[in-house]
């Protein structure tokens, strides 16, 4: 088998190796799993020394990239060095290596895969040091020079401002975040996607349009966060997803919504308007499920709360083969939600009695301006069968996160920029509106 695959790969290698081999090359190193549309092994890589936060282990620990590094010198986690040092002199030595013990991926590339990949470890790996400040992760090209082929070649799927992908992070924060991933991706593009490699264009041009996009903006904090709100309150209406038709697995069999789905679903069911799950308003009643809430989460690292909305209890996680209800933005607006954009709901409002806090008098001016335009000033407006009066009455944790963060899918304003007493004022005036 070795021999005659030896024989294979030299006639393949026989063929000089074009920049469109060493592209696919690239993407093969980059994630052959999705490149190859192929499902990811069962077993995670035996050698593959997986970070504790990342969920999906067993894909992660087969990509190349995962131990050798975007900048090919290789992890110390991983205990790898350069690949330019590795004595991969020929195909054969390639699948030879691939084949050993420690990489153990006999039979998972075929003869072209291995000649791509061999075309790419040769001929197209950089020095990433000669383009990116190691230090400071900034791209060493002028910003100013490529704007128009930012505009003409990249803007077409990713925006003008890089944030049109909802599957992926806004540019500028991905290149600024890791520059030589950015890079190696400009060079040989993405896996199993339409994006162009181009590499054929000098290095000169790819360094300023790296530079360039490093500069593109981040997603707005304030809209990602209200947003968040809005998915925390029902994420398949916001996106407009279709419901699903399964229990969440996480979700007790016992308790009172198990059979719709469509509600099980929500964060909101498990965790509470007021956040607090078990230890708040939903720790008794109908929507008991003695699930803990999220309140010790706010101000964490949202890339801590990420993994957990990823995680195997939570299932908002994707791969090749499995869709995400959640995009990577929603992702991210979610835990930025659930970071920045709680509030200590037991603050502004009397957890025994629902009364709101504040005073009803001092908003009555502002609920007239704010939201009687669509609410009407007897919170009578909308026929969707609750009158703001009621809601406000009967659940006003639900009104006040509303308030701050509007409602999903809907025009209604989000207010949580404005005095949190304010909002909690004009709640208070809408529970003194008729019945």
């Amino acid at each position: 088998m070795g021999a005659v695959l030896a024989l294979g790969l030299f006639s393949v290698a026989a063929k000089a190796a074009d920049e469109a081999d060493i592209a696919r090359g690239g993407r093969l190193f980059d994630n052959w799993i999705a490149e190859l549309k192929e499902r990811p092994p069962l077993a995670p890589n035996p050698r593959y020394k997986a970070p504790k936060d990342l969920n999906q282990i067993n894909e992660a620990g087969w990509r190349c990239v995962s131990c050798h590094g975007w900048d090919y010198q290789g992890l110390k986690r991983q205990a790898t060095g350069p690949l330019a040092k590795a004595g991969l002199e020929d195909p054969a030595r390639l699948a030879s290596v691939l084949r050993d013990p420690r990489h153990q991926y006999e039979n998972r590339l075929s003869e072209r895969d291995i000649a791509d990949l061999f075309a790419f470890l040769q001929n197209g790996m950089i020095d990433m040091s000669e383009h990116i400040d190691p230090e400071g992760k900034r791209p060493l090209g002028d910003k100013s020079r490529e704007a128009v082929l930012f505009a003409t070649i990249c803007a077409n799927c990713h925006g003008m401002d890089g944030q049109r992908i909802a599957s992926m992070a806004p540019l500028g924060t991905l290149v600024r975040g890791n520059p030589q991933e950015a890079l190696h991706k400009i060079l040989n593009g993405h896996p199993a996607e339409k994006m162009p490699a181009l590499r054929f264009l000098p290095i000169s041009r790819i360094w300023d349009l790296l530079a360039y996009a490093h500069a593109l903006p981040d997603r707005d904090q304030a809209a990602s966060i209200a947003r968040g709100g809005r998915l925390y309150d029902n994420w398949q209406k916001e996106t407009g997803a279709r419901p699903k038709t399964y229990r969440h697995p996480a979700y007790p069999r016992i308790a009172a919504f198990a059979a719709m789905p469509k509600m099980n679903w929500r964060c909101k069911e498990c965790h509470g308007w007021d956040y607090k799950g078990s230890a708040g308003i939903y720790g008794s009643g109908t929507h008991r499920t003695g699930i803990k809430g999220v309140r010790a989460m706010a101000g964490g690292r949202p890339a801590d709360i990420l993994a957990i909305l990823t995680d195997a209890n939570h299932r908002f996680h994707g791969t090749n083969w499995f869709r995400s209800p959640l995009s990577y933005r929603d992702l991210i607006d979610l835990a930025n939600f659930i970071s920045r954009g709680q509030i200590d709901m037991d603050l502004y409002i009397d957890r025994k009695t629902g009364h709101a806090l504040g005073n009803p008098q001092r908003r009555r001016m502002e609920f007239n301006v704010l939201c009687a335009t669509c609410h009407g000033r007897n919170g009578k407006a909308l026929p969707t069968g609750k009158d703001i009066g009621d809601v406000a009455r009967s659940n006003p944790w639900e009104a006040l996160h509303k308030i701050r963060n509007g409602h999903p899918d809907e025009a209604m304003p989000a207010l949580h920029a404005l005095d949190s007493q304010m909002l909690v004022d004009i709640l208070a005036y809408a529970q003194t509106l008729p019945e």
